[in-house]
């Protein structure tokens, strides 16, 4: 199977797809040198790339078997640390759907037991009617609609035929004027053959000659006549094409520092790389430092080093808090107390009006939120104050190892959390269905779930030790400057 990588996790996804027997397609010069490739530029059953949705993430797009055996070995060599979120239906997919209500203008339609929107196309359809269709959206995070429109769509690996009007399209990825030139040329050839669909080129196209380009839209031609003629005796739910999986992968910090080790077996690499490249663009610091780091011996000490002078004379750092649905929140800028890896005390000023998360106590002008952590960590404290210091109550967010990238705390929230007025006598555990939600779809992995819900019980029986034990730090160390 032929799969083809890019992204800030290209060289550890590498080293382990070929340890899974894939052939790397299409790699990027980097890769070429550091695993001595030679030019493969067949087209991918699979493709990894960043996710657009979670920093820190990235996205498996293919088929689905081979999507498959790719994310069982990549979870297996980081040992199931991350959250995983998989399309509920492929997206291209040619099934025989049925309406189930007109609704609005719009229509809900059932594709193999999966509600669907058919948009548009108002008085068309009843209740019952077996209609064509193709996914356009599919729903992979919990929040995204299933999105279908009438007819066949044919996906080859290196052509689409899409409803339309004759048109010929290019992958954004097709940049070379003689491919370009190449392809619409064959293109043209065969575009009245079709009647009311689209030419794309896919981007793997733009290595074929002209002779491989004819035989791939001559059969992607005779593939969308045969699932035409398929379709006018197909019952519902019957499935004329597969289509494509979509799998996003968030790892964990721990997961993180497992790729990095994978990554080290290739390159140099500082421990913290891939935390350090969640949000950052611009990696030129880092690759000055990974450079030294071949004359050093002292990897761990190294990492450390580097580690600590970047948390050195920070004064603010921002909070980004990733939910298990994909949503990224960003919690503000707070004024560093104490940046240290093993103690991270962190004070924001809120503003008035509304109330304290989970606490139902009213939010006021000048209060405070003190945050205090350590790297690696699988909660926060939170323990709310008035503008005297005075606390007002206490939020334990339960998550994945807290990451420093650099700028930022990040961590991957876990739904669950635990809350206690300072002045109640005991601490309450929220959110517990949300959290069992996201176990029970896979997105929270089971090794995950065994760790949180021994920490939940701990957590809830010293609330207010702990956040007695954050106020009292934060109060030691503004007394101390």
């Amino acid at each position: 199977m032929n799969i083809r990588i890019r992204g800030k996790y290209a060289t550890a996804l590498t080293k382990i797809a070929l340890d899974l027997g894939f052939n790397i397609t299409q790699p990027s010069e980097p890769i070429i040198n550091r695993f001595n490739l030679k030019t493969n530029n067949k087209a991918p059953q699979i493709t990894i790339k960043d996710s657009n949705k979670v920093p820190g993430g990235f996205v498996l797009i293919g088929k689905c078997d081979a999507i498959d055996k790719a994310l069982n070995g990549i979870l297996k060599t980081i040992e199931n640390n991350a959250l995983v979120w998989k399309s509920a239906i492929p997206l291209h997919r040619v099934i025989i759907g049925t309406i189930k209500e007109a609704k609005g203008e719009n229509y809900l339609v059932d594709v193999g037991g999966i509600e669907a929107e058919l948009r548009g196309l108002p008085g068309s359809y009843i209740a019952g009617d077996a209609i064509l269709i193709h996914v356009v959206r599919t729903r992979v995070f919990s929040n995204d609609k299933i999105v279908i429109m009438p007819g066949v769509r044919i996906d080859t690996d290196h052509i689409s035929i899409i409803p339309g009007n004759n048109s010929i399209i290019f992958s954004k990825h097709i940049k070379n004027h003689e491919a370009k030139t190449t392809l619409l040329e064959v293109a043209l050839n065969h575009i009245n053959e079709l009647h009311g669909y689209n030419i794309k080129w896919r981007s793997s196209a733009q290595f074929l000659n002209k002779d491989e380009a004819t035989r791939e839209i001559k059969k992607a031609i005779e593939i969308l006549h045969e699932t035409e003629e398929k379709a006018k005796n197909a019952t519902p739910n019957t499935i004329l094409q597969e289509g494509e999986c979509i799998v996003e992968v968030l790892p964990t910090g721990d997961a993180k520092t497992m790729l990095d080790n994978v990554r080290n077996n290739v390159t140099p690499t500082i421990i913290g790389h891939h935390t350090y490249k969640t949000l950052k663009r611009n990696t030129t610091l880092l690759d000055l430092i990974e450079t030294l780091l071949t004359h050093c011996n002292d990897r761990v000490g190294f990492s450390k080093e580097f580690l600590t002078q970047l948390m050195n004379r920070r004064y603010k750092v921002g909070i980004i808090h990733i939910k298990p649905n994909g949503d990224v929140i960003k919690l503000g800028t707070a004024n560093v107390i104490k940046l240290e890896p093993n103690n991270i005390v962190l004070l924001r000023k809120l503003r008035g009006g509304g109330y304290l998360d989970g606490l139902g106590l009213p939010k006021e002008e000048g209060d405070y939120a003190i945050t205090c952590t350590t790297l690696g960590s699988n909660y926060l404290t939170h323990t709310y104050t008035d503008k005297n210091l005075k606390p007002k109550g206490i939020y334990i967010n339960i998550n994945t190892p807290v990451e420093f990238t650099g700028n930022n705390i990040l961590y991957i929230d876990l739904a669950i959390d635990i809350v206690k007025k300072w002045d109640s006598e005991k601490a309450s555990i929220i959110d517990y269905e949300e959290y069992m939600n996201y176990v029970n779809m896979g997105t929270i992995p089971k090794k995950i779930q065994e760790k949180i819900e021994t920490l939940t019980k701990e957590l809830q029986e010293k609330a207010q030790e702990i956040g007695e034990e954050c106020l009292n730090k934060a109060k030691n160390a503004l007394q101390s400057h």
